[in-house]
């Protein structure tokens, strides 16, 4: 008989639990795979004992401890069928009935369960805060639009498994530091370690294939899901993406007659228009940011302007002069040279030709 029997330190008293009911039901412990064992049928099926898996480092301090440890669980009558999930898999010796290798609870707290407890919830726990304080860096040093993400299915998608995974491993961390609060409290009263239950501790012995489609997800999100398009105009490129939650257009010209920068987004949620609109202001007075994303100008003051659209802001600068206006739910962004951006004709001209242009790329690219 194979099943699926696949549990983790933590969940070390549940695969002694179904080990125990399978022997008294004629089972006896034959294989250990990945995620399945294979059972074969006994008139006197040998018990097995489990227990975390301990002294797993090459040094050679560590080795010998091993080495002397399971010399003295054979002494014992106890083999060691198997190492899988950082569990020790002991078996009973041939015609024998052993006593458990841990009879008493407050020992195996000490000796085995305090610290293995605690090794598994700091693997969780390091992974959560190691990734989030390395987002957080990232953020604070780079200062990203993070907004851009909302324009694309794909860029929303692996956000929101990252954010997945980063759940499931907090979820583990903190269920492995209160089951060890549990046994912490059984050894003090005298008592047995707490079995956890049968149908979580399965679900955490498959977190590895988890981890596998949310890799899989991540990976095809990046290959399938990231849909910004590039054309190549007569004098510049143009640049769309669609989302669920917006539209946007890009286009950018460096030609003698002078340089020329369009930025369109067009949202369905009321919030990111704030948002865009907040953070393309933000930009034009911080240098760094300013060079990341290839303004040729240095900070500038931004000075409201009456355009006819709800907001405006206008801005110069030695060799040009640019604009950010918000029209309902858009938020337009444009730079010019040799253009004045204050006039309201030049500007609904140069947003009419993004619409125009962005439309007849896309259709030539469908045809």
């Amino acid at each position: 008989m194979t099943r699926w029997f696949r549990y983790t330190a933590e969940d070390v008293k549940a695969a002694q639990a179904e080990l125990d009911e399978l022997a008294e039901q004629g089972w006896e412990l034959a294989e250990l795979g990945i995620f399945t064992a294979s059972f074969r049928h006994a008139e006197q099926p040998r018990r097995c004992w489990v227990e975390p898996a301990r002294w797993t480092s090459i040094r050679r301090k560590d080795e010998q401890a091993r080495t002397d440890y399971l010399a003295l669980c054979e002494e014992a009558g106890w083999n060691l069928l198997d190492e899988a999930g950082g569990l020790f898999y002991f078996q009973a010796q041939p015609d024998t009935d052993p006593a458990p290798i841990q009879t008493d609870g407050s020992l195996e707290w000490e000796d085995v369960l305090k610290k293995s407890l605690w090794n598994q919830a700091y693997t969780f726990f390091y992974l959560v805060v190691y990734w989030v304080a390395w987002a957080a860096g990232r953020f604070f040093l780079d200062q990203p639009r993070v907004w851009e993400m909302f324009f694309s299915n794909g860029a929303m998608l692996v956000q929101l498994l990252l954010l997945l995974w980063l759940a499931v491993n907090l979820y583990l961390g903190m269920r492995v530091v209160r089951y060890r609060k549990k046994c912490r409290r059984a050894a003090e009263a005298g008592k047995p370690m707490p079995e956890p239950g049968r149908k979580a501790a399965r679900f955490r012995g498959a977190v590895p294939l988890v981890y596998i489609l949310l890799g899989a997800a991540i990976i095809l999100s990046f290959l399938l899901g990231f849909n910004s398009k590039r054309y190549n105009l007569e004098e510049g490129w143009l640049t769309t993406e669609r989302s669920v939650l917006g539209e946007s257009a890009e286009y950018r010209e460096f030609s003698e007659k002078g340089d020329l920068w369009l930025e369109s987004y067009d949202c369905k949620i009321s919030w990111l228009v704030g948002t865009i609109c907040g953070d393309l202001r933000a930009i034009e007075g911080d240098e760094n940011r300013l060079h990341r994303y290839f303004h040729y100008h240095g900070p500038v003051e931004l000075t409201e302007t009456d355009l006819g659209y709800d907001q405006a802001w206008s801005y110069t600068w030695g060799g040009g002069n640019g604009l950010i206006f918000r029209q309902g739910n858009r938020v337009v962004h444009m730079e010019a040279e040799n253009l004045d951006l204050t006039d309201r004709t030049v500007v609904d001209g140069l947003l009419d030709w993004l619409d125009q242009a962005a439309c007849a790329a896309e259709e030539n690219m469908i045809a």
